[in-house]
């Protein structure tokens, strides 16, 4: 067979590119609008970065190049939400608050912070609010950006920059008092002054205001509030006028009254918060976000371990739990991650599990409750026009809270960025062959095109000894030509069963074939390596070897 038409037969096992195709998800147990029970014989239809159709599978209209995910026995739920994480902290019993505040440059906490986003979306954790940097300025909004652009992996970020303290009311702490170091937070005094700062932070890229209601005077002291009412108020008062709602870091519960009074949106840890405080709370529409997490991670650190009694910091939460759960107190998910380490946010929800949420509670607390707080009603929740943040987990997460820990495969935006569901995926690289032998028998050449990652590479070995290994896009400009002059009608099969390696992020598959152009038969093994990116599949790496078939006489 003359060598161009050879080269044909390459770029017919290219597959796809171009903008990302629908993909459905079929075979899965899908979350009920309800969130209490499942839907069987449903499918999910993603178009872009948005769900497109939740229904029946025989009622959902299917676009004809949709590309179909296998997810049986798997649990199908919308993107978890973090409202408490610090991307920009590694855990305490790693290196000490102190220490990284006050030792780790700029530079070496925003790089450390970056693998942390990647663990956190691949837990399934979709979407994270930022409460605060931690000493390490704005870093938050240039994550955020990142993350935004593609730059990095991770989830939708909300930013609260800095966070707001009153002076001396935050550490670094307990060095000698002649050396000025720098805080964890932004110093600001009286209402002006927490006017300026809340404008500042707001101007830098904050999507929330984060204020200290209350904190350590000096190490070993007790908590105690330190904004004033008056401070609060014009610190809500300041973020309302931009659109900015505000959390407030408080355990005490003067703090946590004087913040609900201030009008602002979340509470943090809430730790004393008595009954009469969480109906005010739930009066004024104020949620709580426990980070339970972060306590159980400190006890840990201290040396306790479960079994044993528990300190008083794991008793005040889960005495706080029983509280709110008796008043009916909303109770979001936020889990303190950087305290301990990140990807393991969902810690957060076992906890809520065990102090008392049912299993709805839990998963709501991780979805719409937190999408509420958000003021995101394209999250937390699987109907057309929200966004398409998508776990799938092994397990009923209603039933079984360690089924969290278990995502097989994540959506964000439409993206699949994790896929582990195994056989899964080596059908559907095996479908990508078979699918794109179709388009290349139609001539689709914009297909073939787009099929390569760049800078791919072709390794042919032909029948007569001759070998070469060219870049595709080389190699393809060569072929497009050869054919368009012969006016040849190439058509080619896979013509017995491929054999599919898929190891990490590599698909390799061993794909025998048949070709017929013009006259000609040729027979041979395609083996070709793919990944798969956010528009699908793309080939890395091509090789084949062919020989011509005589003719019968």
């Amino acid at each position: 067979m003359p060598r161009s038409i050879l080269c044909v037969l390459i770029l017919a096992l290219g597959l796809r590119a171009q903008d990302q195709p629908p993909q459905l998800i079929v075979g899965a147990k899908i979350l009920a609008p309800s969130g209490t029970s499942w839907l069987d014989g449903h499918v999910v239809l993603i178009q872009g970065p948005r769900i497109a159709a939740v229904g029946p599978a025989k009622e959902v209209a299917v676009p004809a190049d949709a590309v179909i995910l296998e997810a049986s026995g798997l649990y199908l739920i919308p993107g978890l939400i973090d409202l408490h994480t610090h991307l920009l902290l590694h855990p305490y019993d790693q290196v000490s608050w102190n220490d990284q505040v006050l030792h780790d440059s700029l530079e070496f906490r925003v790089l450390r912070a970056a693998p942390a986003a990647k663990s956190t979306l691949e837990a399934g954790f979709t979407s994270i609010r930022e409460l605060g940097t931690e000493g390490a300025a704005f870093a938050d909004v240039g994550l955020q950006r990142a993350i935004r652009q593609g730059v990095i992996p991770g989830p939708r970020v909300f930013t609260a920059t800095r966070a707001i303290v009153a002076t001396g009311c935050y550490g670094p702490a307990g060095f000698d008092p002649r050396w000025r170091l720098p805080k964890g937070a932004e110093e600001a005094d009286g209402a002006d002054g927490v006017r300026r700062a809340v404008r500042r932070q707001i101007a830098a890229g904050a999507d929330w205001i984060k204020l200290y209601g209350d904190y350590r005077r000096r190490p070993g002291d007790p908590s105690t509030p330190t904004f004033s009412q008056a401070e609060l108020a014009a610190a809500v008062d300041e973020a309302n006028s931009a659109g900015l709602p505000v959390a407030v870091h408080a355990v005490t519960d003067e703090a946590i009254r004087r913040a609900v009074r201030a009008g602002v949106r979340t509470i943090e840890h809430g730790t004393g918060a008595s009954t009469a405080t969480l109906l005010a709370m739930r009066d004024a529409g104020v949620y709580l976000v426990p980070t339970l997490a972060a306590g159980e991670a400190l006890a840990r650190y201290s040396g306790w371990k479960p079994g044993e009694k528990e300190p008083a910091r794991l008793v005040a939460g889960r005495a706080l739990i029983e509280r709110a759960l008796a008043v009916h107190a909303a109770i979001a998910c936020g889990s303190d991650a950087g305290v301990f380490t990140h990807g393991e946010n969902a810690r957060e929800l076992e906890l809520l599990r065990e102090y008392g949420l049912s299993g709805a509670e839990t998963l709501a607390a991780a979805t719409t409750v937190a999408a509420q707080v958000l003021r995101r009603d394209d999250l937390g929740v699987l109907r057309p026009q929200a966004r398409a943040d998508i776990v799938l987990v092994a397990g009923d997460p209603l039933d079984d809270v360690k089924a969290f820990r278990r995502p097989v495969a994540v959506w964000k935006n439409g993206q699949l960025v994790l896929d582990h569901r195994g056989g899964a995926t080596a059908k559907e690289a095996v479908a990508f062959c078979k699918q794109f032998l179709g388009h290349y028998s139609e001539g689709r050449w914009d297909r073939v095109r787009s099929a390569f990652q760049p800078g791919a590479l072709i390794a042919a070995s032909y029948g007569d000894g001759r070998q070469e290994i060219v870049p595709a896009e080389d190699f393809l400009k060569r072929v497009t030509k050869a054919v368009e002059e012969k006016g040849l009608a190439i058509k080619e099969w896979i013509s017995a069963e491929p054999r599919v390696l898929v190891d990490g992020a590599i698909i390799t598959v061993w794909a025998p074939f048949t070709v017929v152009a013009g006259e000609s038969t040729a027979q041979g093994t395609d083996v070709f390596q793919l990944i798969r990116t956010t528009e699908g599949f793309r080939i890395v790496a091509l090789t084949y070897t062919n020989r011509t078939v005589p003719k019968a006489r």
